[in-house]
């Protein structure tokens, strides 16, 4: 259930401490093979739920929320990473599909229309996660980041590359200005840890994914920046 957006983050955030309640009839009817058959109710704001029966998918949405809401009252930091500013919007209530039309079967294509995204909007996202995570968390850090896994592919007219190094600008940004204005949140520079490295030193031959070596040195590195050695080398796994 990876999120790569500003605003599905948004979004998850305000539904797992109730201040959205999804409707019971807010799914899409998909033709999916399936264990129990060819015709799914998935949830437009999740990547890959699917269900037999709206009932079923209601269940499922109200345990998800509660594990969440359990993961969210432990925590002791948080760390949000954003990757892209293309969106595809629900166009029966404006709120943002988790992921692209026909992801792993599933609909999209007539219920959503796209959106490429802007600073001020991304920004007001982010600001309001803060927010959230804020009121309920005072002390808690909150670590931003930029994903360094380019754009398989834009929907946008132009080259995928030109899409991905706007939608990563744009981002990046975003996540310096919040946090300017917000105390205890900090920017994580991982998509310049490895980007300034190369393509070649950095990614793996599809030339987006991150090696695990460059991987395991970033997480090295947030590790020794933000916690005390004591607490770095008892961390474990």
């Amino acid at each position: 259930m990876n999120f790569y957006n500003t605003f599905t983050v948004r979004l998850q955030v305000e539904q797992m401490l109730g201040l959205w309640d999804q409707a019971h009839d807010d799914w899409w009817q998909v033709k999916k093979r399936a264990p129990w058959g060819p015709i799914c109710f998935q949830d437009p704001y999740r990547r890959g739920i699917f269900a037999k029966s709206p009932q079923v998918l209601r269940e499922v949405v109200e345990s998800i929320n509660g594990e969440m809401r359990v993961g969210f009252d432990a925590a002791t930091a948080f760390i949000f990473t954003f990757g892209m500013t293309e969106v595809f919007i629900n166009k029966s209530n404006g709120k943002a599909a988790a992921q692209k039309p026909l992801y792993r079967g599933g609909g999209g294509m007539q219920e959503t229309t796209l959106h490429v995204s802007g600073f001020q909007e991304n920004y007001a996202n982010v600001m309001a996660t803060v927010d959230m995570v804020r009121q309920h968390k005072p002390d808690a850090p909150i670590i931003l980041t930029v994903s360094p896994v380019a754009l398989a592919r834009t929907f946008q007219d132009m080259d995928v590359v030109t899409a991905s190094t706007e939608g990563k600008s744009v981002l990046r940004a975003v996540l310096g200005q919040v946090c300017r204005e917000r105390d205890n949140v900090h920017y994580l520079p991982s998509f310049e840890l490895v980007t300034y490295r190369g393509l070649a030193r950095s990614y793996r031959e599809d030339l987006r994914h991150v090696e695990k070596s460059v991987v395991d040195e970033i997480v090295e590195q947030f590790f020794n920046a933000y916690f005390s050695p004591s607490q770095a080398s008892s961390r474990g796994n």
